[in-house]
């Protein structure tokens, strides 16, 4: 078994970028290419912008972009300073969550500290991931929730053709969507990474998100429930 999936990783990497989607366990990205135009996304937990092109490729006229890290923050805003084209980036450094004006701790993790998070890593986390792990550097942040920092911006999800919600936040993402409340259903589609498995200490499993995005009238759509990965992103569409 062990050598079958070598070889289908092995033949994986053979075939040309653009091909790749077409393999991947997640639809995600072949799903928005097909709903495309997607003119807003609101994107928590953004790091470094990874995913601008593809957003600019999907038709987005504004992507809202939310870090938590002040000094992550500090790079993403010079990544989307120097994007060309007619997207509007805007940029927000906030951490996201289901209540306003909370003390929360957050865990930075080294390598690029993406994997920082307001929960300290499993063991589950350290097996999959060997290398990644808590500096012990804590930050002390003030909480703040979606429907506050979309009107910061002056963003309205209403008035949008496909808005698309991007949740990306190390187990943090069933308070960051219970934050939002019942505008979760003004988005057409929402991309969440989900675990199986406890990856984070305290933080969310797929099946009270899965159950939160039933009960705002989504549907999982980027997999076959047998195939939701023990760590990775799903997306939801608006049923």
């Amino acid at each position: 078994m062990h050598f079958l999936k070598g070889v289908e990783k092995a033949a994986k990497q053979l075939v040309p970028d653009s091909w790749r989607k077409y393999f991947r366990a997640s639809k995600y990205e072949v799903l928005m290419q097909r709903m495309a135009p997607i003119d807003l996304i609101v994107h928590v937990g953004a790091h470094w912008a990874e995913d601008a092109a593809f957003y600019e490729d999907c038709g987005a006229k504004t992507v809202l972009w939310i870090e938590g890290d002040p000094d992550t923050f500090a790079r993403l805003q010079k990544v989307v300073a120097a994007r060309p084209g007619d997207t509007r980036h805007l940029c927000e450094n906030a951490l996201v969550s289901a209540v306003d004006g909370d003390q929360a701790a957050f865990h930075r993790f080294n390598g690029d500290g993406s994997s920082s998070s307001m929960h300290m890593a499993t063991d589950n986390l350290h097996a999959r991931f060997p290398d990644s792990h808590e500096t012990g550097e804590v930050l002390h942040l003030t909480t703040r929730t979606l429907p506050d920092i979309l009107a910061r911006h002056a963003v309205d999800v209403r008035v949008a053709k496909r808005p698309m919600l991007v949740v990306d936040v190390q187990g943090h993402e069933l308070s960051v969507l219970q934050g939002l409340g019942t505008g979760l259903a003004e988005f057409a589609l929402c991309k969440c990474e989900v675990s199986r498995v406890a990856m984070y200490e305290g933080g969310a499993m797929f099946a009270d998100i899965d159950a939160h995005f039933k009960a705002q009238g989504f549907r999982l759509a980027s997999h076959r429930y047998i195939q939701v990965p023990r760590h990775g992103d799903v997306l939801y569409l608006r049923a």
